[in-house]
């Protein structure tokens, strides 16, 4: 059985011995080398050409961001980021998502963690999958981003109809390049769960806001749903909308993931069928299939991504599996399917 090539890159001894202990505990793995910083890994990328890519951020001579985007010109190959969970780092990490890592495993306890065992699962896990996944993550390739002005809207009032959206691994590059083609108005609202640590969804937010015509906000409890906005939900928290067009957001440990894409779904099927677009994207698991079928059975629209372009096809397969989607859409015609649905949404409210 051929093994998986890992090059672990980080300037700690001790993070570089104990990562690459956790990722050769695994029989399916074999770390072929190792790199103190971003130079180190561009020309071991280059010697070596390992499956994936282990990668910290803050790093001396050059960092993981500038290697990265070395990397993917010289040599791609899909890339981890493994580092440091602090909310400075967090906009970094979005500008290293969007140049084409995979995914990112947050330290537990900062630069050098003794206690990076606790997330040895979740180093192997994505790992495995971002090798499995390279074909897709290698051809999507860095994005191209241009700043957009917000929507304002020049009525403020409660949201008619809404967009929701359930999206895991490879989300936010695949969020904000969905969402800059999506067109807002005073009557629609957006509403989006992304699988991302309390630190990382702030920053996020602000990234959708600025790279797409939509202004999000960091959702709030007790915030009311209006026309012309975005809605994230903070990472930690389960958000959904409940009658009178309010967010809560809560806890509950029945759910896998936090905040979890089937309480979003299911409750937009509660409060807003059928004026209502479910979405559902890449990502690892079955999370929001089964709210999204409810959304689908109250008669609202819904859409999962496909497997042609599906960084992770996980979470839209669970979605097909079940007949949950009426339409799957590889990511770039999604913008237009929403715009074109929500539009017979509106003429058919106006004939109503």
């Amino acid at each position: 059985m051929r093994r998986i090539k890992v090059l672990v890159v980080d300037d700690s001894a001790f993070m570089r011995k104990a990562i690459r202990e956790i990722l050769e505990s695994d029989p399916e793995i074999e770390v072929v080398g190792t790199a103190r910083n971003g130079l180190e890994a561009v020309e071991k990328a280059k010697e070596l050409k390992p499956d994936v890519i282990t990668l910290d951020i803050n790093m001396p001579v050059m960092d993981g961001k500038e290697a990265l985007a070395r990397i993917m010109e010289e040599n791609p190959t899909p890339v981890v980021v493994v580092s440091s969970l602090t909310q400075e780092d967090a906009p970094i990490t979005m500008e290293l998502l969007d140049m084409g890592a995979f995914d990112y495993v947050p330290k537990p306890s900062g630069t050098i963690s003794l206690d990076i065992h606790k997330v040895a699962d979740d180093i192997r896990t994505k790992v495995k999958q971002a090798y499995r996944s390279r074909a897709r993550v290698l051809s999507r390739g860095p994005s191209q981003r241009v700043l957009r002005a917000s929507f304002k809207p020049a009525k403020r009032g409660l949201a008619k109809y809404v967009v929701a959206v359930g999206i895991s691994t490879g989300g936010p590059a695949t969020l904000i390049d969905i969402l800059q083609d999506c067109e807002v108005d005073e009557e629609t609202a957006y509403l989006v769960v992304q699988h991302m640590p309390p630190q990382f969804t702030p920053s996020l937010a602000k990234r959708l806001s600025e790279y797409t015509p939509i202004q999000f906000h960091h959702a709030t409890h007790g915030q009311a749903v209006l026309g012309g906005y975005g809605y994230l939900a903070p990472g930690g928290w389960h958000m959904k909308v409940v009658p009178g067009g309010k967010i809560k957001l809560f806890k509950d440990d029945s759910y896998i993931y936090y905040p979890s894409a089937d309480v979003l779904f299911s409750s937009v099927a509660e409060v807003y069928c059928p004026n209502a677009v479910g979405v559902i994207l890449t990502g690892i698991g079955r999370d929001g299939a089964e709210g999204l079928l409810r959304m689908k059975e109250c008669g609202c629209i819904t859409i999962a991504e496909s497997e042609e372009t599906a960084v992770v096809y996980g979470m839209p397969a669970a979605a097909k599996e079940i007949g949950a989607a009426v339409e799957i859409l590889p990511a770039y015609r999604i913008a237009s399917a929403i715009k074109r649905h929500l539009r017979r949404l509106k003429e058919r409210g106006q004939k109503g």
